[in-house]
C-alpha cells in the first residue's frame, strides 16, 4: 500500500487559473495536489520532503522556476520537477533538464500529457506506478 506521499504533488505556479487547473486534473486521477502560488511560498513550506512530485511554472515574479529547482537541489531534496512554461526561449529546456527537472512542458498543456509527465517522473523517483 502507499503512502500519502505517493500521491501528493506541489502545484507552484503565479497564476490562479493554472493552479487552480491542474488542482482539479490531479485530483480527479486520485492525486492529493498542494498548491502555491510562488516559489518563495513554496521553499519556505518545506513541503518538498513528502512529495512525489513538483509541477511548477518557470516564469514566476519573485523566484523563477530554475532558482527554485537550484534552491531545491542544494537542500539536498531529489524530488522530481516537471517546469511548465509559456513562456519557450532557446535552450530553456536544455538549461531545465541539466538542472534536474524531470520534464519541462509548454503551456498549453494537455491534461494528458500533465498525467502523463507526473506518471513518469513518479516512476522514476520511486519504481512505482501511483
Amino acid at each position: 500500500m502507499m503512502g500519502a506521499e505517493e500521491h501528493t504533488i506541489a502545484l507552484v505556479d503565479d497564476d490562479a487559473f493554472v493552479r487552480r487547473a491542474l488542482q482539479r486534473l490531479l485530483r480527479s486521477h486520485a492525486y492529493e495536489p498542494e498548491v502555491y502560488s510562488s516559489g518563495a511560498e513554496f521553499l519556505s513550506s518545506s513541503a518538498d520532503k513528502s512529495l512525489a512530485c513538483v509541477i511548477m511554472d518557470q516564469q514566476m515574479p519573485d523566484l523563477d522556476g530554475l532558482e527554485v529547482l537550484a534552491e531545491m537541489r542544494k537542500r539536498g531534496s531529489d524530488v522530481p520537477v516537471i517546469v511548465i512554461t509559456g513562456f519557450d526561449r532557446p535552450g530553456l529546456r536544455e538549461r531545465c533538464l541539466e538542472a534536474g527537472a524531470a520534464d519541462y512542458l509548454v503551456k498549453p498543456i494537455s491534461g494528458s500529457t500533465v498525467l502523463a509527465a507526473v506518471r513518469s517522473a513518479t516512476i522514476g523517483s520511486n519504481g512505482k506506478r501511483p
